[in-house]
């Protein structure tokens, strides 16, 4: 027993949150290499843009005009996946802790890539928005070389499985043939596969395993072409990373040299090396945790992400097979060692061989010119429709509670704040253009979020029972749903180009409900609150227009939800962000 004790306190330090941010960071790394690729299997240009011929009116005589094609928007989808084998799957230091495991990454890509052409100055610019959804499966793994495996199970893949949602937006300028600039913003959310009670029997608190992020970063890119056999890539990317918890927030930074030889016209060869630095910026508050040494013996307790400073080094070499254009396959194997000053074994120093095969298939949607005659082609009814993401503020209150205190729970309760996890939100939007520049339309929609926590302090009664609540909080089961109703006047950018930034600002009603069934392991009478309050939003985005009745959409939406009560908790002015993308028809 006491065995068994000792194990699940090891597997507990054996699976920090790092360990996702790692596998992420090495994904990222990865795909950040194939885009080059693709850049160097791609045709070089010849010179001169494709024209085509226009004919004139008849008074002008039988005389054609020469003019050239613009290069065209589209919108993309890629599916991809990569099979890993990982000589050390937890990046652990110590050697009880390293686990060779097989990893599987499957990836959905959905994305925007148009090229402007209609807008003075930003013919050079190219734009990026778009969704990757990620599954990570960890499977047949080994176990470490010393054995102390007293569950008799050792199935790491319960702990660590995971989807990461990742929105991003990039923007890449082209300064000159050889470089290239760009910033983007990457929103990081992750899932699990399975349940806490699958999890911590393998891995104690393996609910720390995951990180939630944003990534802000700038990057450059220099690219030059020997010959259509040879080219060489140097990027450097500078990111700074807000994390959840804070004490992972950081900034990032990372140097890679890449050399490109095509052996054939499918066949290439990709040889790199990279460098990583990573500080983490906002450490005092993280938790001292027990640290262990190369043989698995205890050092004592430090909180190691004070000051932290991480180096990795990763050695590489890639082999890439185009099939057709669309679809190509791979072989990689990689060596990466990193080295910090955490006094955490398990989430800064550990030495890792990959060797991997890799598949991707990408399709474009669009790739024939269309032309929208005059702007007042675009004015009169339109529909829109929305679906996205959407991540509602914590609803929070100083109050001090008594009675009837939330739906279906009475007690007492103290500054209280429910944490909710993230949903979806979908709206239907019919509208009105005046101008080339003003609408204005009438949208509605929900928004459904599921509640994650509830903090404050007092005792709870509930029909199953009663809790009490202190420091930490309870897990808390539930749903919070939102219908707003706006009226909204939209400004857009105006003019002849399909790239169409617009900004909108509504106000009306909301139909809000909250809902809750369990608090931690006590069960309620499932009763809900339901209230009518006035809602304001604000909103930006913009039109991408694929045909002259037709665009795509890509909107930010912030929706306030003015002072609703439910039962005695009222938490004020409540904040949800969404992020949606959608499709606008014009009559």
């Amino acid at each position: 027993m006491l065995l068994c004790v000792n194990t699940a306190s090891l597997w507990a330090q054996a699976l920090p949150g790092a360990v996702s941010q790692q596998a992420v960071t090495d994904a990222q790394a990865q795909q950040d290499r194939e885009r080059q690729k693709q850049q160097a299997l791609q045709a070089q240009p010849g010179g001169k843009s494709p024209v085509e011929v226009t004919a004139v009116s008849d008074d002008l005589g039988s005389m054609q005009l020469m003019k050239e094609v613009p290069n065209l928007p589209f919108a993309r989808l890629r599916v991809d996946q990569t099979y890993n084998w990982l000589s050390n799957a937890n990046y652990a230091k110590n050697s009880q802790n390293v686990v060779a495991a097989f990893q599987s990454i499957s990836s959905i890509e959905a994305a925007w890539a148009p090229t402007i052409v209609s807008m003075p100055g930003y013919e050079s610019f190219f734009p990026e928005i778009g969704c990757r959804t990620s599954f990570f499966n960890y499977f047949n793994q080994e176990e470490p070389s010393q054995g102390n495996n007293g569950f008799g199970t050792y199935d790491i893949g319960l702990a660590q499985d995971f989807v990461l949602a990742n929105i991003f937006l990039r923007g890449t300028k082209q300064v000159t043939d050889e470089l290239s600039v760009g910033l983007s913003v990457d929103v990081n959310g992750y899932f699990y596969l399975n349940d806490p009670s699958e999890r911590v029997v393998v891995a104690g608190v393996a609910d720390n395993n995951f990180l939630n992020e944003i990534a802000a970063a700038y990057s450059a890119n220099y690219f030059h072409v020997f010959s259509d056999k040879q080219a060489v890539a140097l990027s450097w990317r500078a990111s700074y990373v807000f994390s959840n918890p804070t004490y992972f927030s950081r900034t990032d930074n990372s140097l890679t040299g890449t050399y490109f030889l095509n052996l054939t016209d499918q066949i290439s060869l990709s040889p790199f090396a990279s460098y990583r630095i990573a500080y983490y910026t906002d450490a005092t508050s993280a938790p001292q945790t027990q640290d262990y040494n190369d043989q698995g013996v205890a050092t004592g307790f430090a909180n190691g992400f004070s000051q932290r400073l991480d180096q990795q080094f990763t050695l590489g070499i890639g082999l890439n097979f185009a099939l057709t254009p669309q679809l190509s396959t791979g072989l990689n194997f990689n060596y990466s060692k990193s080295d910090s000053t955490s006094q955490i074994a398990e989430t800064g120093d550990f030495t890792n061989l990959s060797a991997g095969a890799n598949w991707s298939m990408t399709y474009k949607f669009s790739e024939q010119e269309f032309v929208v005659p005059d702007p007042s082609d675009c004015l009169g009814p339109y529909v829109r429709t929305d679906l996205g993401f959407a991540f509602v503020n914590n609803l929070e209150s100083s109050q001090t509670l008594s009675g009837a205190i939330l739906p279906g729970v009475s007690g007492t309760l103290s500054n209280p704040s429910i944490s909710i996890n993230p949903g979806l939100r979908f709206d239907v939007a019919p509208g009105f253009n005046f101008t080339d520049w003003l609408g204005a339309e009438l949208s509605g929609g929900i928004t459904y979020n599921g509640l994650d926590h509830l903090n404050g302090n007092g005792t709870l009664t509930l029909d199953g029972g009663t809790e009490t609540i202190g420091d930490g909080g309870l897990s808390l089961t539930g749903r919070y749903i939102q219908v707003p109703v706006l009226v909204s006047s939209v400004f857009r950018w105006p003019g002849k180009g399909r790239w169409k930034p617009f900004i909108s600002t509504g106000f009306g009603m909301a139909y809000t409900q909250l809902q809750i069934t369990q608090i931690d392991n006590t069960q309620t009478s499932d009763q809900f609150v339901e209230q009518y309050s006035p809602a304001f939003s604000v909103g930006s985005g913009f039109l991408w227009q694929i045909s002259d009745a037709v665009d795509f959409d890509v909107i930010y939406k912030l929706l306030g939800v003015i002072n609703p009560a439910y039962s005695g908790f009222q938490p004020g002015v409540i904040l949800s962000n969404a992020v949606q993308f959608g499709i606008n028809v014009r009559f």
